[in-house]
């Protein structure tokens, strides 16, 4: 494993309808079945949380959590290839997190690819506890790959 890199100075904000085609353009650069601007604009219309984190005017990363009531869940955790490993997903975990307590959300879900050891670790590192698996979860080229559900108490 390498050292990390010297951290980009970014911003955290809200994504907003400028944002739908940087968002895919990132999103495509991190999975194999990405979404379009018109999926990731559903989020920014509902009652979901949704921020990117920026460094010089561009968009190196952003995540999404669905729907807030008392429970929530990380729909998406997207870093360009190049930002990561520069703590951008860590902190967009964590001001995810600040504002769906603030929201009043008690516990957040999520499910990562059982082959994703970074985001597995990084989710870890950042207080997620492994719940459970969904088996043939995620398409692949070759295959299936199952999912481990975690979640993380808030309160």
């Amino acid at each position: 494993m390498s050292a990390p890199q010297t951290p980009l100075t970014s911003s955290i904000r809200p994504l907003s309808r400028d944002d739908l085609t940087a968002a895919a353009t990132v999103h495509a650069a991190c999975f194999p079945a990405p979404w379009k601007a018109d999926v990731i604009a559903e989020y920014l219309a509902a009652d979901s949380i949704s921020l990117g984190a920026f460094s010089d005017a561009k968009l190196r990363g952003f995540i999404l959590l669905g729907a807030c009531t008392d429970q929530s869940d990380i729909v998406t955790l997207a870093v360009i290839p190049a930002a990561r490993r520069q703590n951008l997903g860590r902190a967009l975990v964590s001001a995810a997190e600040e504002q769906a307590r603030r929201r009043g959300v008690e516990l957040i879900f999520l499910e990562v690819a059982k082959d994703n050891l970074a985001a597995a670790a990084l989710y870890k590192s950042c207080g997620y506890v492994p719940i459970g698996q969904r088996k043939n979860y995620y398409r692949r080229a070759g295959g299936r790959v199952s999912a481990v559900t975690m979640r993380k108490n808030l309160s």
